[in-house]
């Protein structure tokens, strides 16, 4: 072998070569982001944090359920305080407040069918740190929250009480590190029952203080916590963290309502402050379930979990809360100054303002087009040019006079289909994929679609080979009859400016209609092709091999300088001579000797039938410059997005939008390596496809849950006073709830099941039946009964209606060893309303009665058993009788009492839930109130 030749081997646009090097990339890709997606150790050394003390302080914290409702709930806030108290007793420049004296009323769900009020009456936890720059110590400040309440059915270790560790560990550290901004620390109450503790500290005098915020949250169970996101670009500056993690799509997902749980966040940004939402978002079927717990995390998870949230928060902080130039705050307002932000591997965080994505774009959309199209103009022109010099055309008219007109029609016809193949078949395999991976989503949709709750990455892996094999096969086709891809510079070439065609349209419609600042990558991908396009057209320029076929090459061959050496025939083993019968094949020899013939004999050495054709390094640096940034790009967004979402489907999100963005993701992929695929090795594209086969038989047979990732159902339970009757409820899958969890429960036998749509929760199935006497709940004594006798139901819940007008009224309700009732109007809705107690303040700022009225009144109090007065003005017609229901809620049950305060609160049905459910399955809430009791009433 020469050294060209073995150059060739190893260099040249082969199959060989190029199958290696697109294979090493997509490995390093992968595995590189698999390896940075780990939770980081906890170090030694903790930059100043007490980890060991924030451990310790999430076992008190998290060591049962403790929702506002529960007293529990107030064991972990008078652990919490005297922590606070603890540290900040020495330092003169720190302040506590336990508020106990803010409340606040304010609409919500104002977009809904059933928009509602609430009044919450507040007992947060506040701890002022003041700065040690007098000009920021009254303003300019810096907000940290996070809430310690969890929800009845979880003890919230990541829900929140990471996030309250965090905060406390945060305290010591400014209180001993004094910063040069106020900080204000809001640990508040409620969050989980509507964003109370948010709300009600917008009317302590302390929010004035602050300008800025970083709320922490867990939107999840566990996994690396996520910068959710961000109100604008200044705060984002602060987001320096040694393993940052980020992607702006998640902001998009929440402002496109795609995400419809909230957060803190939206109401300190409703109030004009500026800040980061950072919250863990994987795990969700453990979210608000029992595993949300430390023994619920395996081996060092919780600590590996916790240590990332301190750290993340910790790097913020201090730029947020030492920040004296501004950086971190002052900018220009507006969608043009909205922040694009992504991380890459964890190991750095790229942030610009959406108006310089869309100038960019611009630039992409007008520069682009005019640059390739010059290019591919000159490129033809230097080709047709160089055919002329060569004698390829005088070859090929010479050709034509010796043919037939049959072979001649028949070979202009294969010239013209072949014409057209080459320059559709990127479209024509875009359309199979798209097809192929939309018959995938319907089959998972159909025969199997829970199955990504439990094997993401096999549903992943599944889209992804499918996605290579469409492209691919497609995209090969036809070779030559020897298995060699024919001129494939030339469909390098071409396959480039169709995917460039490609990104631009999609360029043109995320800059026109999207304007998202999760579309980043579609920059990227049209300006990397604009660049592989160029050099692959500058390549074309230069004559490199590999851009004619076969024929076109045999035809210039047979020319050297205006001289023809023609193919004359043998009688050695050829083809069938049509004239005489005799075999015959054509070999070049030379004509005899002319005054035009060269001096010197002029021999092309002939290329080997069936030898590959591609050019020396030039497909390299065009691979390099096409593939990597868009896989990179689009990978870190598969990862977030798959594992965001993979666990939603029994939350009532759609299959179809699961699957669908898994097989979107999957082709954006895979799409960047096309250009290239004509050169796949053959041997790979068999192994991608029995991994593609063996992946999807699994994930459509697999059983879709396991104890690891559980299937929610959600548990309710009511109590009708008037009647007595309790039905318990249950929602969940209806593959799955009537079926093969329902029929567990004692309490369900020889019982009339009624299973109807879940009115909260699309695609999920409500399944109702009535209890037994031995199911009844209890809702428990108040400290204020202890002592004495079981309290009648009838005392459960007191009210009384009165009209105080033609269409207004008065109602008081009271209920038993409770802090939560509620109002429902069916019919008449109410317009306005007041609380007796609240010092007349009204609806929030911002906050404002739909035209149509409100649905419901939720009321909280901070004390046991407190007696609302409401009154209610109708909307409607004065004459209308108004009708609805009054009740309260509970949320204790014996099981999650243990260890805590037991009150004597009883649910046995949800105990009997807990104890029947199959290992694969879990129960969570299904509303604030595990069970309510209420009174119907007309006035």
């Amino acid at each position: 072998m020469g050294f060209l030749s073995g150059l060739s081997a190893v260099l040249a646009f082969r199959t060989i070569p190029t199958t290696v090097l697109i294979t090493v990339i997509y490995a390093a890709v992968f595995s590189t982001l698999l390896v940075t997606d780990q939770l980081p150790s906890v170090p030694k050394h903790t930059q100043g944090l007490d980890f060991q003390q924030a451990y310790r302080d999430l076992h008190e914290v998290a060591a049962r359920p403790h929702p506002f409702n529960s007293h529990d709930n107030v064991l972990v806030r008078s652990y919490i305080l005297s922590r606070v108290t603890d540290i900040t007793s020495s330092y003169d420049h720190v302040s506590v407040d336990f508020d106990l004296s803010s409340n606040a009323s304010w609409a919500s769900g104002l977009l809904s069918t059933n928009p509602y009020a609430v009044y919450y009456e507040s007992d947060n936890i506040l701890v002022k740190v003041e700065g040690s720059d007098k000009e920021y110590q009254e303003s300019g400040g810096l907000l940290l929250s996070a809430h310690w309440d969890s929800v009845s059915t979880a003890p919230g270790a990541t829900d929140d009480g990471m996030g309250v560790v965090t905060l406390l560990s945060m305290v010591r550290y400014f209180a001993e590190n004094r910063p040069r901004r106020t900080v204000v620390f809001n640990i508040n109450n409620g969050e989980e029952d509507g964003l109370n503790g948010a709300h009600v500290f917008m009317e302590h005098p302390w929010v004035n203080v602050t300008d800025t915020f970083l709320n922490l949250e867990g939107a999840a169970a566990g996994g690396r916590p996520l910068l959710f996101r961000t109100t604008s670009r200044a705060p984002l500056a602060s987001w320096s963290t040694s393993r940052p993690h980020a992607n702006v799509i998640t902001g998009d997902a929440f402002s496109r309502g795609v995400i419809r749980s909230g957060t803190d966040f939206s109401v300190y940004e409703q109030a004009g402050l500026e800040g980061l939402d950072f919250a863990f978002y994987r795990g969700r079927s453990r979210y608000h379930t029992k595993y949300d717990s430390i023994p619920g995390m395996t081996g060092d998870k919780s600590k590996n979990a916790l240590w990332a949230m301190m750290e993340g928060t910790l790097s913020s902080s201090l730029m947020l809360a030492n920040d004296v130039k501004g950086k971190t705050r002052n900018e220009s307002v507006g969608q043009g100054s909205q922040p694009v932000y992504f991380d890459l591997f964890g190991a750095i965080m790229i942030m610009f303002t959406l108006q310089t994505l869309w100038i960019v774009n611009i630039i992409l959309l007008t520069v682009g087009p005019v640059i390739l199209l010059m290019l591919v103009y000159f490129e033809h022109i230097i080709r047709v040019t160089s055919r002329i010099r060569s004698g390829y055309y005088r070859a090929v008219n010479g050709d034509a006079h010796r043919e037939s007109f049959m072979t001649r029609a028949s070979a202009e016809i294969k010239h013209v289909l072949k014409s057209f193949w080459v320059w559709s078949k990127f479209w024509i395999a875009l359309l199979v994929g798209v097809g192929f991976q939309m018959l995938l989503v319907v089959g998972y949709a159909k025969l199997n679609p829970f199955v990504i709750h439990t094997y993401p990455w096999l549903v992943l892996v599944s889209a992804l080979s499918l996605a290579y094999l469409t492209t691919v096969l497609a995209l090969t086709f036809p070779l030559t009859k020897n298995g060699v891809v024919p001129a494939p510079e030339q469909q390098k070439l071409s396959v480039l400016l169709h995917q460039y065609v490609l990104t631009w349209a999609l360029l043109v419609y995320t800059t026109s209609v999207v304007t998202l600042g999760g579309t980043y990558f579609i920059t990227a991908w049209n300006a990397v092709v604009l660049l592989g396009a160029v050099l692959a057209c500058v390549e074309g320029m230069t004559g490199a091999r590999g851009y004619e076929n076969e024929e076109e090459i045999e035809r210039q061959r047979r020319y050297v300088r205006g001289v023809h050496y023609d193919a004359v025939g043998t009688a050695e083993n050829g083809h069938q001579d049509s004239e005489n019968g005799h075999q015959r094949v054509d070999i070049i020899e030379d004509t005899e000797p002319t005054e035009i013939t060269p001096l010197i004999a002029q021999r092309g050495e002939p290329m080997p039938s069936g030898e590959e054709q591609g050019a020396i390094g030039w497909w390299i640096a065009q691979l390099l410059v096409v593939v990597p940034l868009p896989v990179i790009l689009v990978s870190h967004i598969a990862v977030i997005l798959v594992f965001a979402m993979n666990q939603t489907l029994t939350d009532g999100t759609s299959p179809f939008g699961v699957y669908g963005s898994v097989s979107m993701l999957a082709l954006l992929i895979v799409l960047p390596l096309a250009p290239f695929s004509m050169n796949m090795h053959r041997w790979l594209n068999s192994i991608i496809l029995l991994i593609f086969v063996l992946s999807t038989l699994y994930t459509y047979l697999a059983f879709p849950f396991s104890q690891e990732t559980p299937l929610k159902v959600y548990f309710a339970q009511t109590v009708d006073l008037d009647t007595s009757r309790v039905v318990t409820a249950l929602t969940g899958p209806r593959q799955f709830l009537s079926t093969a969890i329902i029929p567990r429960f004692p309490s369900a036998f020889d019982q009339s099941i009624n299973c109807t749509e879940a009115s909260d929760k699309p695609g999920l199935q409500t399944c109702k039946w009535e209890a037994g006497d031995e199911f009844v709940p209890s809702p428990g004594r108040s400290e204020y009964h202890y002592g004495q006798g079981a309290t009648s139901s009838m005392k459960w819940v007191t009210t009384s209606i009165k009209r105080t007008g033609s269409n207004s009224a008065r109602i008081k309700v009271q209920g038993l060893n409770t802090r939560s009732c509620t109002l429902q109007f069916s019919g008449k809705r109410v317009k306005s309303f007041h609380l007796s107690g609240d010092g007349g303040k009204g609806l929030q700022g911002g906050s404002e009665v739909p035209e149509d009225g409100l649905e419901q009144i939720r009321l909280w109090s901070r004390d046991w058993e407190k007696e609302f007065e409401v009154d209610v003005d109708f909307a409607g017609s004065e004459g209308e009788k108004a009708k609805g229901r009054v009740s309260c809620g509970w949320a204790e049950y014996e099981s999650a009492t243990a260890g805590g305060w037991r009150t004597g609160g009883k649910i046995p049905s949800l105990e009997e839930v807990l104890l029947f459910l199959p290992e694969w399955a879990v129960v969570t809430k299904s509303s604030a109130a595990l069970f309510d009791a209420g009174w119907e009433f007309e006035v």
